[in-house]
């Protein structure tokens, strides 16, 4: 009788008696093989489980790092922009959820000097600044209008 090269299975040729023994040795041998490379591969599923689960980790604190602050990524925009009379949208790269605006005004009756401020939150952005997906425009309409469109340089910091 030979054998199999890996498992020791037997392999009959024509002048071999069968025997019963030979047949239950070669099947459990099979079974328990079989049996082995079940463990084996729930264990390297798990394991890829696991490794699936630290990689996942890592990259949320690679994630968290990416947004923390640095002097070259703040959690704030500042700017300034010139109004040309109406409403002016201003491009940051994100919505912003606090923006706020200062300006002077000079007042030609009394040459006197008024600085100003507007602050608006996403939820309650007011009468005067609408956000948008990428930034904020000022809206040139209603009475506080000129407090952002007049002819001038308005500064602003935007909040991420």
């Amino acid at each position: 009788m030979n054998y199999t090269t890996n498992y020791h299975l037997p392999q009959w040729v024509e002048t071999d008696r069968i025997q019963m023994e030979d047949f239950n040795d070669a099947m459990a041998a099979m079974d328990q093989g079989m049996a082995e490379a079940k463990v084996a591969a729930e264990a390297a599923q798990e394991a890829a489980g696991t490794a699936q689960a630290a990689a996942e980790i890592a990259q949320s604190s690679a994630d968290a790092v990416a947004d923390a602050y640095t002097p070259d990524n703040k959690p704030f925009v500042v700017g300034s922009y010139s109004a040309n009379g109406s409403g002016v949208t201003v491009e940051l790269g994100f919505k912003p959820s606090l923006v706020i605006i200062s300006g002077e005004r000079y007042s030609t009756d009394t040459e006197d000097m008024m600085l100003y401020t507007v602050i608006a939150t996403a939820d309650s952005p007011g009468m005067v600044i609408e956000f948008t997906n990428t930034g904020f425009r000022t809206l040139g309409v209603g009475s506080y209008a000129p407090y952002l469109c007049d002819k001038r340089a308005y500064r602003y910091i935007a909040f991420r």
